[in-house]
């Protein structure tokens, strides 16, 4: 059967996709023999770099979608969408604190990314993990918890094994209101990024064919309540609010591939600078919008934040077109300011480089995979140059 990513620019058309609707279902995958032994857990396929190989065994966990209270934690199937996830918590009173502006993930693998929102004092999804369930490489269930063991394995990636449900550091549920308005990219720096400290959500995006920045404000309301904003200068464009499920997702049903990094703080506004006079430059009728988002510090050893404080800038390539020299452009200008790739966007870094990104925290992840995957059961060819032996690279 064919499969292939949400973009569709990883293509696998005589993949094997098992349903694992259970962890009894998972075990009994990694028992039996199938391809070139290489098992891959798919979610959403919304992930843009190359996370499978050809001839990988592919696993669904779309049925692993229930939320079952235990002993007063909230356990979540690890393979159901973000968009269904919203209404399910919203029935317990519950929300997540934060999430992207796209749901079409699943559970399990947005937190394997890395995958973040925005917002000064707001980390990654993967931060609010508090539980794990896991099987492991030689089928046996681990019930992972504490700080000191998920900091190693909040982001994954899929290298230590197959995670059926996950319990998150939840709140309780609220409103959000939205607002967007026309501004100068350069006031949105002014006075240390002043304006994204002021909201609880801030972000811009900054289209290269009309050299237009659009910023994009949430705050947060009472449930049921109506927006009482202050209104901005330079005109408004637009705004919202309701649950903060319905409000956090944008309308992203245009297909495109993407690469994002995460630069330091401090550094966010010089690369984006140099970033947009490149784009100028050389891409000057691209419609797709570069990102600007300020995501907080956690302490995960494969986290592009590294406990800092970070701006998070992607840009985007319509899925129709070839992605390879817009990105190619821009890649040594994230990096020459420090950046750190999203794992789950494209980038081209090689083992070296990602050792010079994370130092001792990725050598600490590479051993840990190694001690729960020993024969390699969940080691991809995408992966094992950077997670695998030296050999590999």
């Amino acid at each position: 059967m064919a499969w292939e990513n949400w973009s569709g620019a990883q293509q696998f058309p005589e993949a094997e996709l098992t349903p694992l609707p259970s962890e009894a279902a998972v075990q009994r995958w990694l028992a039996a023999p199938q391809g070139s032994g290489v098992r891959r857990v798919v979610g959403a396929g919304h992930s843009f770099s190359p996370l499978w190989g050809a001839g990988e065994a592919l696993g669904s966990l779309e049925g692993l979608d229930g939320v079952v209270l235990e002993d007063g934690q909230l356990w979540l199937g690890a393979g159901q969408r973000l968009a269904d996830l919203g209404p399910k918590l919203a029935a317990h009173g519950l929300a997540l604190a934060n999430q992207g502006d796209i749901d079409r993930q699943s559970l399990a693998g947005a937190l394997a990314t890395g995958t973040h929102g925005t917002g000064w004092a707001l980390p990654s999804l993967a931060a609010m993990v508090t539980g794990m369930r896991l099987v492991d490489g030689e089928g046996q269930i681990h019930v992972l918890t504490g700080p000191e063991t998920l900091d190693g394995t909040r982001i994954h990636l899929g290298l230590l094994g197959v995670v059926t449900a996950l319990a998150l550091r939840l709140r309780p549920a609220y409103g959000l209101a939205e607002r967007n308005a026309k501004v100068p990219f350069e006031a949105l720096f002014e006075g240390n990024h002043a304006r994204f400290r002021s909201q609880r959500h801030g972000e811009f995006w900054w289209i290269p064919a009309s050299d237009e920045t659009i910023f994009k404000q949430l705050r947060e309301i009472p449930l049921g309540g109506s927006a009482r904003l202050d209104p901005l200068p330079f005109g408004g464009v637009g705004e919202r609010w309701g649950p903060a499920w319905q409000i956090f997702p944008s309308d992203r049903d245009a297909r495109f591939n993407e690469m994002e990094y995460s630069v330091p703080l401090e550094a966010g506004p010089a690369c984006f600078r140099e970033l947009r006079q490149a784009l100028l430059k050389d891409f000057p009728k691209l419609p797709w919008p570069v990102e600007y988002r300020i995501v907080a510090g956690d302490r995960g050893w494969l986290s592009p934040t590294q406990g800092q404080r970070v701006a998070a800038i992607s840009v985007h390539q319509d899925a129709r077109r070839p992605y390879g020299p817009l990105f190619d452009r821009v890649e040594p200008i994230f990096r020459a300011f420090g950046g750190r790739p999203h794992w789950g966007k494209r980038f081209s870094l090689d083992r070296a480089a990602f050792d010079d990104c994370y130092g001792e925290n990725l050598e600490r992840f590479r051993a840990l995979r190694r001690r729960w995957d020993p024969e390699g059961r969940f080691l991809t060819a995408g992966l094992a140059p950077i997670f695998g032996d030296a050999a590999d690279a």
